[in-house]
């Protein structure tokens, strides 16, 4: 239990520091994601394919 739980709190670190990255990369682009609980969750079920689906996300949409 204490494995999972500390695996949780890890994957959501690294998806927040994920996201302030490429947030950082691509600034100069206009293409930044915002970082709420939503879009952190997100990164955390689905890694780094989930950035890039974030990515083409707000690519189109906005």
């Amino acid at each position: 239990m204490v494995k999972k739980l500390f695996w949780l709190i890890k994957r959501f670190i690294v998806s927040v520091l994920l996201i302030y990255t490429y947030n950082v990369i691509v600034f100069s682009l206009g293409i930044t994601i915002p970082i709420n609980i939503y879009t952190i969750l997100f990164i955390c079920l689905f890694g780094f394919p989930g950035i890039m689906g974030l990515c083409l996300l707000f690519l189109f949409v906005f």
